[in-house]
């Protein structure tokens, strides 16, 4: 028994260590900085304190630092409301909360208040209760330590996940003529539906496992603890791999899919830098997205600020005098890639261009190139011109320094 504990005790703390990197990264590392995979982080990282605070209850961890019994209670109410907001966030293209979503965490709020009592407690009245806990694991369940009668901490906690994933499904069955009942749907769109249902099924599953095995506990039958941790592991590791194996999944929805406004033709009188009105909306409207695209294109083509070295979405957004988040939502939505990926073709754009029309350029050597279409690094370059062209740049430019430059 004490070797199954042992096991036990590293998957699930791996799943909960990994699950906090991936998040850490997708909060502050991922190129695809948008609304929707900021709340991705954040469902994995509520689910990975949840796997870390069940980790943590098969050793003498919470006996040696009492404060920290039931500190992380909020996570176990928020990574199911997280995980409908971020369906529907990559679903309906927004880039913002509703004022109404905070609402969501309400449960969360009301748990962490119903532990005052215990917070407020010395360290060694918790000991004790902790100690009786860990003995008996019907109490961990029951959660007695608050104001609320033992066990309704538990039933909101599964109340708020079925109602949570079931929003998910129901919104994904609404979505599914939308993005896949065209003959010609967009592959990114496949891909991405595919990955929300996998997701929504993956949340069910566990909602599933938790309301029977509390269940089994309160009728003092067989548990099925073991099996739950389990699959908070699995649940956490799929969407970890999932991640790595289909990165675009990030990029969301392509396309515009709700109704367009009337909008004949674009504005004649739109410059390079638009005049945004900060909209009540948390979605791009169609003629935003036009407005928006006239902008950017006209921008790169007249400008060229994509030349200069390091440059960011934040300039960009200065520049257009677009809301970053709206600006990468966007380019997101309009062309089914990240900022990074955009500028760099827009950079191999000019290289090829340039190449046809200029002088100049036929004397430049690849690493000159390179700094002059705005690339930092010699590996960007290459992984930039091979990603736009099948080529490298020898092959693409021709062979000068092809002894330093491959």
């Amino acid at each position: 028994m004490e070797q199954l504990i042992d096991w036990y005790f590293i998957i699930i703390f791996f799943a909960g260590i990994l699950g906090i990197v991936v998040a850490s990264i997708l909060f502050f590392v991922n190129k695809n900085d948008t609304f929707s995979s900021r709340l991705l982080a954040g469902y994995l990282l509520c689910f990975s304190f949840v796997a870390l605070n069940y980790a943590l209850m098969t050793t003498a961890f919470f006996q040696s630092h009492p404060h920290f019994w039931r500190v992380l209670g909020w996570a176990s109410f928020s990574f199911a409301p997280l995980a409908y907001l971020y369906t529907r966030s990559v679903l309906e293209q927004s880039y913002r909360f509703r004022t109404r979503d905070l609402l969501l965490f309400i449960p969360a709020v009301l748990h962490a208040l119903n532990l005052l009592p215990f917070y407020l407690l010395p360290a060694s009245e918790k000991v004790e209760i902790i100690k009786n806990a860990i003995s008996n694991k019907k109490l961990i369940a029951s959660e007695p330590e608050g104001f609320w009668p033992e066990g309704w901490s538990v039933w909101l906690r599964v109340l708020v996940g079925v109602i949570s994933t079931t929003g998910g499904m129901i919104l994904l069955k609404k979505w599914r003529p939308r993005i896949l009942g065209k003959s010609d749907h967009e592959k990114q769109n496949v891909i991405t539906f595919r990955w929300l249902t996998l997701f929504n099924l993956t949340q069910a599953i566990f909602w599933i496992m938790i309301m029977t095995e509390f269940i089994l506990h309160f009728t003092k039958k067989p548990d099925l603890n073991f099996t739950i941790i389990f699959t908070v592991a699995g649940s956490i590791l799929f969407v970890c791999l999932y991640l790595l194996v289909q990165p675009s999944i990030l990029y969301g929805i392509k396309g515009w899919l709700q109704e367009p406004e009337i909008l004949d033709s674009v504005p004649e009188n739109i410059t390079s830098k638009v005049e945004v009105i900060p909209a009540k909306k948390n979605t791009l409207s169609m003629e935003q997205g036009e407005t928006y695209k006239h902008a950017l294109e006209s921008h790169f083509r007249e400008n060229l600020p994509f030349r200069k070295n390091g440059y960011t979405i934040s300039e960009l957004s200065h520049e257009l005098n677009i809301p970053s988040h709206q600006l990468s939502a966007f380019i997101n939505q309009e062309y089914g890639k990240n900022f990074n990926e955009l500028i760099n073709e827009y950079r191999v754009d000019y290289l090829v261009e340039n190449i046809k029309s200029s002088a100049d350029h036929i004397q430049f050597t690849l690493e000159a190139l390179g700094r002059d279409a705005g690339f930092n690094s010699r590996a960007a370059f290459i992984s930039a011109v091979k990603k736009k062209t099948g080529k490298t740049p020898s092959e693409l430019f021709g062979r000068r320094g092809e002894s330093t430059l491959k």
